[in-house]
């Protein structure tokens, strides 16, 4: 069964732009490596993440995401079953964005795939302040 959780969450205080980019290595890895797909953003001091996968896989994912002390203010947007996962389609591993042409490339995307889905314009939706980060 595909799952999906999305959240957005807060950088805690006392961590730095290099602890940042040691997430998204380590969000990268870690999920490629369990077949998972989806996006991390990170933009005005917060984190946006979709995870899809199997139900089990993003459920425990999930529950450490939010032991980790990196975060705090964790806040479920979306939480539950899917069909099919929207992001294996964009490309074929879990994908950090860390530039307006990375967020744009994704929105387009999704613009696409929005006649497919309401999933993708909900996530559309919740990007958009993302694009305008400084």
């Amino acid at each position: 069964m595909n799952h999906t959780i999305c959240y957005v969450s807060q950088l805690s205080t006392g961590f730095t732009e290099e602890d940042i980019n040691a997430v998204f290595e380590t969000t990268q890895l870690n999920n490629c490596r369990k077949g998972i797909t989806g996006i991390l953003l990170y933009g005005f001091g917060n984190f946006f993440q979709v995870l899809e996968g199997d139900k089990k896989e993003i459920n425990e994912l999930y529950n450490t995401i939010i032991e980790d002390r990196r975060h705090h203010n964790i806040e479920t947007l979306i939480n539950h079953d899917i069909n099919f996962p929207i992001f294996a389609g964009y490309s074929s591993s879990f994908n950090v964005v860390k530039t307006k042409s990375d967020l744009t490339a994704i929105k387009k995307y999704l613009d696409f795939f929005n006649t497919k889905t309401p999933f993708s314009s909900k996530i559309t939706r919740l990007i958009n302040p993302f694009l305008y980060a400084p």
